[in-house]
């Protein structure tokens, strides 16, 4: 039979895994500096839109740290090993 894998799965693991893995490094942070360690948020900041009806301000930023990149590699692994 010929074995079948959900891609929503997939994104399931990845986000729980992301997302995890930072508050795992922010919560372990102070203990285990390496955790925690990772650049500057990226992504849009500030995005103004005025339609003088609506006004829309977005801000939408990402921030990685390398608990969340661990976190992203255990969640790949555990849908490799399903």
């Amino acid at each position: 039979m010929k074995n079948y894998r959900n891609q929503w799965v997939l994104i399931l693991l990845i986000i729980t895994g992301v997302v995890l893995g930072t508050l795992i490094g922010n919560g372990l942070g102070n203990t285990i500096p390496l955790l925690s360690y990772g650049p500057e948020p990226m992504g849009l900041s500030n995005l103004e839109v005025n339609l003088s009806i609506i006004y829309f301000h977005v801000t939408l930023l990402i921030d990685i740290n390398v608990a969340s990149l661990i976190g992203l590699l255990l969640a790949v692994l555990i849908f490799n090993r399903l």
